[in-house]
């Protein structure tokens, strides 16, 4: 009962704010009552009550039960009105098959379970724990031989099939499993009987009126010294395993890949649904391909696990759009909608405010109702949090090509307390701010946008692209050229997302094993990784705030997640604390700096000789520019 109930959660949600107003409002207001038992639409006592045609006309929607609208029974019953109980029932009748005398105790459950909101999100973890989350799987095809074939393409483009070669008697006509080398996992009988035809059998080629194998796609099985080409069968049945069956069984299928590919995914029946989830334990930087394993890419990825909001910054034509854009893509994710998990949003000049990131409300839309117009981060925001265990990407490109603080404001706000909804005239539901979203903003640096204010800059981390000499004419040549990246479907979304939330909520474990991961020039320092951490951040702030450019809790906190990140993201080998450091001092606490020669010019100096203590090269470099700007113009900042 608990799982009906939370599936019907959003639709809850949305009847309950009419319930409401028809109880407090309405029930007890006889003239009112009157008018609607008479349908006299016109009453003035009932336009008074609700003044916005529009609104009138979902309320009588509501009482009459319209069933493009809502389904079930009507609230007036002659000149009574039934209970929002009652209706909630009805309602849930018609949206979930459930037999009679358990919807109406299925609608009481709901019913006030809607009333206590706070309740209803308790259990609706509590089961989401229990069942998982089917918002980040794959849906699989009720279709019994489509079904098949999906888990079949999931565990080919793991391994060839290598985790089950054992089971497999391949002859000269087809391939099937041998259900005895299962060491008892499933009764005995012949339950997999041919999985592939090859190319001797005449089901290979699919003459026939039904083919007996999909014919698009062919599968090769390297086994002993030949590679093996076949195709896959189309005769499934979705039968119960009964000692001694005979044929292809999907439930047979289903145990096998549960069983041999258990640390690569899962395969749960909710509800009557099968789903398939990707399972991987750990997302790390020695995974990704070649194109993301770089200096800047390694940067870029530790600081949205650090915080979900970066800017990448620098010259046109560097690669900023191109680095997000890849890494999204190779992280993408498609409902079952096919409604990908990422946008990229071009930011133009006549953005003056936040509609065109939050939309507004259309009052002449469709023939005058009015309608909300969502924007596709509004809409992105709404998959976001149908799908909380997948992250989202926002990448806004050319962000400074408008004032930020003009379109980004409420946004940004609502980015630092995502417990508060959005409040958005005329947009009728619950917009929540989702924890798995991640922005991106690009930057670049010429004479038409503008520049960020310290407030924005303060809540991102701010990496700057500089491609290297090396890489720039590779660009002359094909390995220069990078198409779109083919999504990962391992897990790796849900891995990175999950890591994401450990490091916000205080995961360190950089002194966990004890090991110094710090290069101390004096070689007298002998304290804990953090300790090292904490006192090269208390130099910087005793240079810093002199100057009145102290930082304060969040950075501190966001330098600490970066160390975390960045720990949990490289081989304990490639881990080096002073490197590290040196990115946020780069990323967190330079951008902030700017302003003339007598402002900032001695605070250089003494920040370029507290980078030859520890080693910090690329803050030192960016330091060694700023300084060069100064002397030229008389003024420097970050970007």
């Amino acid at each position: 009962m608990a799982i009906f109930g939370c599936l019907c959660k959003k639709y809850a949600e949305s009847l309950k704010p009419y319930g409401d107003f028809f109880d407090k409002k309405i029930r007890g207001n006889q003239h009112v009552m009157s008018a609607l038992v008479k349908k006299d639409f016109a009453d003035a006592d009932w336009i008074e009550l609700i003044p916005e045609q529009v609104d009138r006309e979902r309320m009588i929607k509501f009482i009459e039960a319209d069933s493009t609208y809502r389904p079930g029974k009507a609230l007036l019953n002659g000149d009574k009105a039934r209970s929002i109980k009652d209706i909630f029932g009805s309602c849930i009748l018609k949206k979930i098959a459930v037999p009679d005398a358990s919807s109406a105790y299925l609608g009481n459950l709901i019913y006030y379970l809607a009333k206590r909101p706070d309740l209803y999100d308790r259990l609706e973890k509590e089961v989401t724990f229990q069942i998982g989350n089917a918002g980040n799987a794959k849906k699989l095809s009720r279709i019994t031989k489509d079904c098949a074939r999906q888990i079949i393409d999931v565990i080919y483009n793991i391994d060839k099939f290598e985790k089950i070669k054992s089971l497999l008697d391949i002859n000269e006509k087809n391939v099937k499993v041998n259900i005895s080398r299962t060491g008892g996992l499933l009764p005995a009988g012949n339950f997999l009987r041919y999985l592939f035809a090859r190319p001797n059998s005449d089901l290979y080629a699919g003459d026939s009126d039904k083919a007996r194998v999909f014919v698009d796609k062919e599968y090769t099985i390297s086994f002993e010294t030949e590679n093996v080409e076949c195709r896959l069968t189309t005769e499934w049945v979705d039968s119960e395993l009964v000692e001694g069956g005979n044929g292809n069984y999907l439930k047979a299928l289903i145990a096998i890949v549960n069983e041999y590919y258990k640390e690569n995914i899962e395969i749960k029946t909710i509800l009557g649904e099968r789903y398939l989830y990707m399972i991987k334990e750990k997302f790390e930087f020695k995974d990704l391909p070649e194109v993301l394993k770089t200096d800047f890419a390694r940067r870029y990825i530790t600081s949205l696990l650090a915080k979900p909001f970066v800017i990448l910054t620098g010259n046109s034509g560097t690669g900023k759009t191109r680095i997000s854009k890849q890494f999204a893509e190779y992280l993408e994710w498609e409902s079952d909608e096919g409604k990908k998990n990422w946008v990229i949003i071009p930011v133009g000049a006549d953005w003056t405010d936040n509609t065109k990131i939050l939309g507004y409300y259309n009052p002449l839309a469709e023939d005058g109702n009015g309608k909300y117009e969502k924007t596709k981060i509004v809409e992105l925001i709404e998959e976001a949090n149908r799908h909380k265990e997948i992250p989202y990407f926002v990448i806004l490109d050319e962000m400074n090509l408008s004032h930020v603080e003009r379109y980004f404001s409420d946004f940004l706000s609502h980015m630092e307390t995502p417990d508060t909804p959005f409040e958005l005239e005329g947009y009728t539901r619950r917009l929540d701010y989702p924890e798995n979203m991640f922005v991106v903003g690009t930057v670049n640096i010429d004479e038409t946008t503008y520049m960020f204010s310290p407030k924005v800059l303060d809540r991102a981390n701010v990496i700057e692209f500089k491609p290297q000499k090396e890489d720039v004419f590779k660009v002359f040549s094909a390995a220069g050229t990078v198409g779109k990246m083919v999504p990962v479907n391992d897990g790796s979304a849900q891995a990175f997302l999950k890591l994401a939330k450990e490091i916000r909520t205080g995961k360190f474990a950089v002194d966990e094993d004890l090991t110094h991961y710090y290069t101390d020039v004096d070689g007298d320092f002998t304290g804990s990784n953090l300790d090292y951490v904490e006192g090269v951040f208390s130099d910087i702030y005793e240079i810093v705030q002199k100057y009145d450019f102290e930082f304060a809790f969040r950075t501190v906190k966001e330098i600490r997640n970066y160390i975390a990140a960045a720990y949990e993201l490289l081989e304990k080998t490639e881990f080096n604390l002073n490197q590290i450091i040196d990115e946020q001092l780069l990323q967190k606490i330079l951008p902030k700096i700017h302003g003339n020669k007598k402002e900032i010019g001695q605070m250089l100096e003494e920040l370029t000789g507290l980078c030859d203590k520890y080693s910090l090269v690329l803050s030192k470099k960016k330091i060694e520019q700023m300084k060069g700007k100064l002397a030229k113009v008389q003024y420097a900042s970050f970007i």
